[in-house]
């Protein structure tokens, strides 16, 4: 099934795969799981049997069982879709999930090589097998043949597919795995899993790359962390990329020269923080750090939400503060620490010391309400980010070692 989205920066999502299993902390409030269980009792029995044996409850939580179904009738809808569409795919599963074999990975890049007037978004949070399977030139050479086969068994896509098909002569390998219509990321919830997932990014090809922070659970320094003794220990380049010496050439004169180049950067940063049930508040610190290093960088940065949590107060009448479960507020230090109502007197009382010498500074406290997604809204400081990423072209991101 492809539906139109709620996602902002997407106008469609495209599920040919469904069923996941969770491998980090950021899996822990997945909409995809709750998602996959009201769509299990569809009336519809196509969409039912899409969605079986995907979901149980066990231990008392709704969680995924860890089959994955690949649903064939799904694979080819892009094609169909005259008009060009940013499509975000496998909303419901992670595209470099285990369970999906090789063969239906290069069938969905097929299907992204043969409709090039669509743009397509993947996320993962399985970037070790990302790296490894956009590295193989047997898998590209896979996904030239799957689209040759589709060209020709979709002739009413025809003036499209032309154009798509001259990408992927397996014989031109450089050409091909550089999609110019692919935008491919990694999910990142703090400064741990950018770490291990980013680096993995940046030596994937594609025309652009860009991380979801989202739902962001603790900061994350995309410049390398500050040392607590003050200074970067190392610096990362992620937004910048790594300069260096490009290939050598011979002038007239005999010198050998080397144009200075850099290395691959990211492209673009989305964030967020968490909506629905259980959960976690978003320091607004955190996404101020992605904000202002993106800017810098100029890097395109994208806020989509605050979630669940807002800065202010839900309000009666007489202008109190709302009690009850909606209502409920938390003091959140910049490291992550949720400090509960009546476990920090705020921003004076007797675990204020402690506080302080634990080392969280007074403007590092912060005051956040649960009062909704919607409520919370998605400005930060007032104003909204929504910008969008620039695929270069090829030849530049081969020149900047893309």
């Amino acid at each position: 099934m492809s539906t139109n989205t709620a996602i902002e920066w997407a106008n469609k999502t495209w599920g040919p795969i469904i069923g996941c299993t969770r491998v980090s902390s950021g899996c822990d409030g997945c909409y995809a799981i709750r998602t996959a269980n009201i769509r299990t009792y569809n009336p519809n029995p196509k969409i039912a049997a899409a969605y079986a044996g995907t979901v149980h409850t066990t231990d008392g939580r709704l969680d995924w069982t860890g089959q994955v179904n690949l649903v064939e009738d799904r694979l080819t809808d892009p094609l169909r879709w005259r008009k060009p569409l940013r499509v975000f795919v496998n909303s419901q599963s992670d595209l470099f999930h285990e369970q999906v074999p090789e063969e239906f990975i290069a069938r969905i890049f097929a299907v992204i090589a043969v409709t090039p007037r669509h743009t397509y978004q993947v996320l993962t949070k399985r970037h070790g097998r990302m790296r490894s399977l956009l590295g193989k030139r047997e898998f590209w050479q896979e996904v030239g043949r799957h689209a040759r086969q589709d060209a020709y068994r979709h002739r009413g896509a025809e003036e499209w597919i032309e154009e798509g098909v001259s990408v992927c002569d397996p014989a031109s390998f450089d050409q091909l795995r550089q999609l110019p219509n692919l935008w491919l990321g990694v999910s990142v919830e703090d400064q741990k899993t950018a770490d291990m997932r980013i680096p993995a990014l940046l030596e994937t090809p594609a025309a652009v790359r860009w991380i979801s922070a989202e739902p962001l659970l603790g900061p994350i320094d995309l410049c390398g962390p500050v040392h607590p003794d003050g200074g970067r220990r190392k610096l990362t380049y992620w937004l910048d990329g790594r300069p260096g010496l490009g290939e050598g050439y011979t002038t007239g004169t005999g010198l050998v020269m080397h144009p200075l180049v850099t290395g691959p950067r990211l492209d673009w940063v989305v964030a967020g923080g968490e909506s629905g049930p259980g959960a976690r508040p978003a320091h607004p610190d955190w996404f101020r750090l992605l904000r202002d290093q993106c800017a810098h960088s100029g890097v395109r940065y994208w806020f989509k939400q605050w979630g669940q949590w807002g800065l202010e107060a839900p309000l009666d009448g007489e202008g109190r503060i709302v009690r009850g479960a909606r209502g409920q507020g938390v003091t959140l230090a910049n490291d992550g620490t949720v400090y509960a109502p009546g476990d920090l007197a705020y921003p004076d009382g007797p675990r204020y010391g402690e506080a302080i010498r634990a080392g969280h500074q007074r403007a590092n406290l912060t005051q956040l309400y649960s009062i909704g997604k919607k409520a919370a809204g998605h400005e930060l400081d007032g104003r909204v980010h929504q910008e969008f990423p620039e695929a270069r072209p090829a030849a530049a991101r081969a020149e900047a070692g893309r």
